[in-house]
């Protein structure tokens, strides 16, 4: 499906497709699929798709991106946080389980950030390894955090938290991997602070009908 950022899809939010006897992704599935060796088979990849063509707007155009963009964004992230509540609902959690400062929705967003300023600069010298550095990080963040919840010892929140670059936290408390890093001045003297001003925050959509740029099919 194309998308228009001046023209933005109408939908009716989907029933969570998530099962419970399906394990809440890591990051591998996300990877094959924003790097195009696997089709988006579920709702959940299906919108982390989409993320990719949207953060390529963003990347591109900078400061000239259509308010709706945001709107897109916080949508996706929000349908991506209703599945990954079908994925986690059941799991029994911890007594005094810590509260991941941002949501699974947020982690999945970053992700295809990083991965999109990988691949799109992984041939420049100025650029490549420490994107690829970057990227690294936020996927052994993301894997550990999806194994902290499988087993019930860390807690998703069930919305966006805003609290972004994301963080994850570990079950005794502790501050865990991934997030982002203070802007580091590319070789034309710029850095990457105002893309990622771009990117804050993500408004919770209402559950009624909404415009966005992902719809299932």
């Amino acid at each position: 499906m194309g998308y228009s950022p001046e023209k933005p899809l109408v939908f009716s939010l989907p029933s969570v497709e998530a099962q419970l006897d399906q394990p809440l992704p890591d990051a591998g599935p996300f990877l094959r699929v924003f790097a195009g060796a696997e089709e988006p088979t579920t709702v959940m990849l299906r919108c982390a798709h989409q993320y990719i063509g949207i953060l390529r707007v963003i990347h591109d155009h900078r400061h000239n991106v259509p308010d709706v963009i945001h709107e897109q964004l916080s949508i996706l992230t929000f349908l991506i946080n209703q599945e990954a509540k079908g994925h986690t609902k059941e799991i029994e959690v911890a007594a005094g389980a810590p509260m991941n400062p941002s949501s699974y929705g947020e982690m999945v967003y970053w992700l295809a950030w990083k991965y999109l300023l990988y691949a799109l600069r992984q041939h420049d010298p100025a650029h490549g390894e420490r994107d690829a550095a970057t990227l690294l990080k936020q996927c052994k963040a993301f894997d550990q955090l999806v194994e902290d919840v499988r087993a019930g010892t860390v807690r998703l929140p069930n919305k966006a938290t805003d609290d972004l670059p994301p963080r994850t936290v570990r079950p005794d408390g502790s501050a865990g991997g991934g997030g982002g890093h203070a802007p580091v001045p590319d070789a034309d003297g710029s850095d990457d602070s105002s893309i990622a001003d771009q990117l804050l925050p993500l408004p919770d959509p209402s559950c009624k009908n909404q415009s966005a740029a992902a719809r299932e099919g």
